[in-house]
Order: structure tokens, then sequence, then C-alpha cells
């Protein structure tokens, strides 16, 4: 056979090499043996015993754990295998076992780093549930406290055929029931586990807060809100999670703060920096949580709101570094403030949402009042009003702002304490008696004064009753502004002028025709607070001569002819119609309408 040689001499090539390869082959199965570690018997029986249906045999097999001990490297592995294990009481059992595993001092922080927190991170859901509730079992354990319930974490009993509903629908009283939201049964007691370890928990729980997963910074939100005090450390990072990109992350550390109550505080400044947010969305979640703050701790919320003038103030930048870091590329994502004016408006607007509790920064606010920019002026003027009396405590610094060089600024001066005015009789008492003084008519800054004293008293109410007769004797100016003044102090007071009405229709028989005129539109104006004073001023018609004078009798009988007919034919104790409404003209918005307007005799 001429291929016979051929043949033999191949099959002897492909036999040495081969060899090596079946030598290779030897070595690298005895290399891959030699890497197995024998699993001890009481790991294996661990095993079967975590994995069983009963749970009083996953009872038992946690309890064996801190009575046996099993070697660490071994027992370690396997709650790491278990924590991933497709079935959910398996899982849930591997949790509690884990917390056991923190009873051993040589596994304490091994379980905690390596094993429940790293799995905070596992992309499973279900597997990130249980780490948590195993952490949160370890810390409560080192507290001496018992595991909290994990329906906070979002476990839910589900029932097949049925709805979600938690163990707090129905009767389960027993958390050891396979079938209740709390079924992680056999976590190790309140005090087996050292201090230490619980911190090393809380650590890496806190840690998470920065996770770029937001499911992940959620479920450390919902853990940390669990842990009561413990939690304070990290309210500072609550409060700036208010900005974050997702809205579930938003809302639950907005949760947080509803929660953990005074623990939260620390991150009250955080969260009022957020109200001035480029990002309307983020300072609409802002001003929520401060109000949550607000509810529990009131002066540390608007203490952290009044600081942010002082923040603004030194975060401005001006325009050319504004372009300078556009051309930079710097300003690629949106800005974190809003431009000076309306961040100081949101935040005196805010403070006006705080009411009284704003009162102690009342001075910051009346400096204010000095700017030029009007919407910033009436914001000022608001938040003062809403201060309440306390803020009629620096009436010195207002009034001064009455004789600003700048006509606007001594409005909004009049406008504050006009609305201050009924809160307290500190402004009534102290503008009044400018009034007493005598001044001379030539001089215009004396009748500028006397026009803003009664545009103040007309705001005053029941506090200004005092000077009723001093403001009928202003009708009498030969100043136009200050009689027009005077009149509408009385119709702005309302039921509170009616005493007045004897001063003021003396005026009616005043020999200047002027007065008599300022008289009938005082009493015409005051409608049926003028009561049974609206009768003299139609006799008035039939004597007068002064055309001006019979116009204003005619214009005042067609605003109350309606009243003064139901004053003549009503019975006694009668309601009469509400009259007609003026818009104001001196102060701030319209006069409130009567309650119960009583009619005149």
């Amino acid at each position: 056979d001429p291929f016979f040689w051929f043949r033999k001499r191949l099959s002897l090539l492909l036999a040495f090499t081969m060899l090596p390869r079946r030598r290779s082959s030897a070595n690298g199965l005895a290399a891959r043996l030699a890497q197995v570690k024998p699993v001890p018997a009481s790991v294996q029986l661990l095993e079967k015993q975590l994995t069983s249906g009963e749970a009083k045999t996953r009872e038992n097999g946690l309890d064996s754990i801190t009575k046996i001990k099993p070697p660490t490297e071994p027992l370690l592995e396997l709650i790491q295998k278990l924590l991933e294990n497709q079935n959910w009481f398996v899982r849930r059992s591997a949790s509690a076992a884990a917390t056991r595993c923190a009873e051993l001092e040589d596994a304490a922080q091994i379980i905690v780093h390596e094993t429940a927190a790293a799995r905070l991170d596992h992309e499973d859901e279900e597997v990130r549930t249980c780490a948590a509730r195993a952490l949160l079992a370890i810390i409560k354990s080192s507290l001496g406290e018992r595991a909290p319930a994990t329906a906070g974490l979002g476990v839910t009993r589900k029932v097949f055929g049925k709805e979600e509903e938690t163990a707090e629908d129905d009767d389960f009283d027993d958390a050891r029931s396979t079938d209740s939201d709390d079924s992680m049964f056999g976590v190790a007691p309140g005090g087996n586990i050292a201090p230490a370890v619980g911190q090393l928990a809380v650590e890496e729980i806190g840690m998470r807060l920065s996770s770029e997963n937001p499911e992940v910074r959620r479920l450390s939100i919902e853990c940390l809100n669990q842990l009561d005090a413990i939690a304070e450390p990290y309210a500072s990072k609550l409060g700036k999670l208010i900005a974050d990109k997702d809205i579930g992350v938003r809302n639950a550390a907005k949760y947080s703060f509803k929660v953990l109550g005074p623990y939260a505080n620390g991150g009250a400044m955080n969260v009022a920096q957020l109200l001035w947010h480029g990002d309307p969305v983020i300072r609409k979640h802002a001003l929520t949580t401060i109000h949550v703050i607000k509810s529990h701790s009131g002066s540390v919320a608007v203490e952290a709101v009044a600081k942010q003038f002082e923040i603004i103030e030194k975060s401005q930048t001006t325009a050319a570094e504004d372009r300078a870091r556009k051309a930079a590329g710097k300003d690629k994502e949106k800005a974190f403030t809003t431009d000076r004016t309306s961040a100081l408006r949101i935040i005196m607007t805010t403070l006006c949402e705080f009411g009284l509790l704003a009162a102690p920064y009342a001075k910051i606010i009346i400096e204010f009042l000095d700017l030029q920019d009007v919407r910033l002026r009436a914001v000022a003027v608001r938040c003062l009003i809403c201060c309440g009396a306390d803020a009629a405590n620096h009436l010195k610094i207002i009034r001064k702002k009455l004789d600003h060089p700048d006509p606007d600024v001594r409005r909004a001066a009049v406008d504050v304490l006009r609305g201050l005015g009924p809160l307290s009789p500190i402004v009534a008492n102290t503008m009044g008696k400018v009034l007493l003084e005598d001044a001379s008519e030539s001089d215009g800054n004396a009748m500028r004064q006397r026009v803003q004293v009664l545009r103040i008293l007309g705001g005053s109410g029941k506090n200004a009753k005092k000077f009723l007769s001093d403001i009928a004797r202003e009708l009498e100016s030969s100043d136009f502004q200050v009689r027009r003044a005077a009149l509408e102090a009385f119709v702005d007071l309302e039921e509170h002028a009616s005493s007045a009405c004897v001063e003021i229709s003396r005026r009616l028989l005043h020999a200047d025709p002027v007065i008599r005129r300022a008289a009938v539109e005082t009493i015409g104006r005051m409608g049926i607070h003028a009561g049974a004073y609206i009768g003299r001023v139609e006799a008035l018609a039939d004597t007068e001569e002064d055309p001006d004078v019979k116009n204003a009798v005619k214009a005042a009988m067609e605003l109350t002819k309606h009243i003064a007919r139901d004053d003549v034919a009503s019975p006694k104790g009668a309601q009469s119609p509400e009259p007609k409404r003026r818009r104001s003209v001196g102060g701030v918005g319209s006069p409130a309408s009567p309650s119960s307007p009583k009619s005149g005799k």
C-alpha cells in the first residue's frame, strides 16, 4: 500500500501532538478540584433548614447559627446566595440569618459591609428590600429595640386574586406568620448586637443617599425614616435631596421631614435655600417641605428662611461674571439661583405665609421699603402687616420712612402703618397725636404729614375712635388734600365712625360753603353708618343757597336714598340693605364690608 507509511507517520504525529493537551487538561482539572472548598456539614444542614417550606424548620435553623457558630466564610457565602434566591420566604430567612451573624464577633463587620450593604445596590428590588430589612434589624438590635415593621419599605402581603393589602387590614397579630407583611421573624433579639456594628449599618445606609440609582436613594431614605434620632446626622443630605432629579426621591425626602419631625431640622437651611432655585418645580417642593418643618418647628423654619436674605446678597454675581461663565461653558445646567429681585420676593412671600412667626425679622424687612423696585416694596408691605402687632415695635424706624424724599417710599410706609393700625393701638395713639399739634397751613410738609396721619387713622378701625373729633376738625382745613383725607378716613372707619356724625353734622351749619360741602359729602359717603344724620343732609337742601353744596346734597341723597327710606319705613330691628361700596383711594386695597350693619334711628 503506497499510503501505509504516510498514514503511520501521520498517526504518530497526532499522538505526539495530543499528549501535552491531555497532560494540561489533567493538570487543569486537578487545579479546579483543588479550588473547590468543602462545605461543612453544619452549613449544609443550615441551608436545608433555611430553604425549607416549614416556618418552624427555618426558625430552628436561625436559632442554630448562634449556638453552633458555623465557620465564617462558608456561612457568609451561604447567606449571600440565599439573599438572591428566587423564593421570597428564603430571601427573608436569609435576611434574618444576616442579623444572627451580626451577633458573631468574627462575622459581624463582614455581614454588614460585604453581604447586606453590598446588596443595597442590587438590580433586583426584592433583594435590595431584604438587605435593607437586615440592616434595619441590626441597627434596632444594637439599640436594644425590636425590629421595625417593614411596611415602611413597601413590603405588602400579596393575596392571589385580591388587591395588595398590608397586615394592618387583617387581624394578623402574629409577627411570625409567613403571610404577614413582617414575616421576617427570627431576627436577632434586642441588645444582642454590639452598638459599633449597628453604627456601621447606619453608615452604610447613609452612604446610599449619594447612589447613582434613584431607587437605591429612595430605599435609603425610607430606611432612615424608621431610625428617628439616629437619622439626625443625615438631615442635611435629606434637605439637598429635595432637589433630586427623580420625583420619587424628592417625595420620599419631603416625607422624611414629616416622619422624623425635629430630628430632621438640620436640613431646614438646605430646604430654605431651594426656595429660590432656578427650577420652579424644585421651588414648589421646597415650599411644601418648609411648611412641613413649620408644622412641628416653626422657629427653626422661619429662621432658615430669614437667613436667605444674607445668602442671596452674597451669592449674586454681576452681569459681566454671568457672561463670563456662559462663555466658559460652566452654565450648561439650569442655574441654581434666580435673579436677586425674584429671590427676595420669594423669600418675603414665604415669610408672609409664616405670619406672626416672622415678627422677629420685621426690622430686616423694613429696609426693603427703600428699594426702587415697586414689586419688592409691595411684598415688603404685605410681609410687615402679616408680622402682626409685634411689627409695631419698630414704629420709630417706619416713621422715618414717612419723610423719605421718594414719594413711593412714603406711600409704602403709610400702607404699612395703615395695615398695622387695627392690630396694634400703638400706631393710632402715636400717629393721632400729630392732629393735636397746631400746624401752619402754609407749610407743605406739615399738610403732607397730616394727610398721612389721616390715611393711617382711616385704616386703624376701633383704635382710632379717640381721635374722631380731631379728624372731624380737619374737615375745616383750607387744604383740599387734608379735607379729602379726613372724608376718606370716616368712610374707611365705617361703623367705628358712627359716633363722629355729631361733629360732622355741626359742619353742615358752617359759614364756609366749602366746609359745608365737605360735611355733606362725608355723611353721604358714610351711608348706613351715618344713621339718622342723613335726614339732616336732606333738610339742608331746602335752605342751602350755594350751588356746589346743593349739588353735593343731591349726590348724597342719590347715594343714600334707599337707606333713608328704609330707616323711616322699616320696623324696629329690620336689617337694611348693604350700601354701595367705594374703592379706597388712600390705602392698601378696599375696606372690609360690614358684617352686621345696624339701621340708624
